[in-house]
Order: C-alpha cells, then sequence, then structure tokens
C-alpha cells in the first residue's frame, strides 16, 4: 500500500512540473508565431523583400528585438512619449545611425549657399 502511495505521489509530481513546463513552452510559441505575423504584416505594409530566408530570419530577429525595446520602453512609468513601429523597424542602431548619416551628409552636400550671393547690382 504504501509502494503504491509513493507512486501516485511520483506520478502527480511529475504531471505536475510537466504541466508547469507544458504552461511555460505554450506562451512563448504563441508569442512567437504572433511576432512571425506581425513581421510578415510588416514587411507588406513597407514592402519589404529580402534576397533569402536568412536574411529574413536575421531580420526578423532583429523586428523582434525592436518591438521588445519598444513594448519595454512604452511599459516603462514617467515618459511623455511612447514608441512605435515604422519602416525602420528592421535595422539596427548602428544601420539606422549608419542610413541616416549618409542621408545628412547627402542633403548638405546638395544644398548650397544662396544662388545670387554675388550679385551686387539689382
Amino acid at each position: 500500500m504504501a509502494f503504491t502511495n509513493n507512486c501516485q505521489c511520483i506520478c502527480l509530481a511529475v504531471l505536475f512540473i510537466m504541466g508547469i513546463l507544458a504552461s511555460q513552452a505554450t506562451p512563448r510559441s504563441l508569442q512567437d508565431e504572433s511576432i512571425v505575423e506581425k513581421h510578415k504584416q510588416w514587411m507588406a505594409r513597407y514592402g519589404r523583400v529580402y534576397k533569402d530566408a536568412k536574411e529574413e530570419g536575421r531580420r526578423l530577429q532583429i523586428f523582434r528585438d525592436n518591438v521588445d525595446y519598444i513594448e519595454s520602453s512604452n511599459n516603462a512609468a514617467n515618459k511623455p512619449y511612447k514608441l512605435g513601429v515604422n519602416q525602420f523597424a528592421d535595422l539596427t542602431n548602428e544601420e539606422f545611425k549608419l542610413r541616416n548619416q549618409f542621408k545628412s551628409r547627402r542633403s548638405s552636400t546638395a544644398t548650397s549657399s544662396f544662388k545670387y550671393e554675388s550679385v551686387t547690382d539689382v
């Protein structure tokens, strides 16, 4: 009789532990599916197409990291602003900085001084 009670206790403990592990795994896989779907919707919205599956996987991870950062920042208290997902959500910080640095250099060289600055007669 004692053996049966021990066996039942062990079985219940194992089932309990498996239940806990299953409950931990399910939300994560649902989150993964959710972020993959968000990424696909984002790609469609901004017309983003990647050269291959490897690059898409890399960009998905960057997108996931950026969305996590956005959500954690927005959940933090005492901020007068909210962050959001935009067309740059699949870029790393370094890529974003380089992109904008290049654009600012290009626009600053494109603008010159006033066209008629050397004209003295009106």
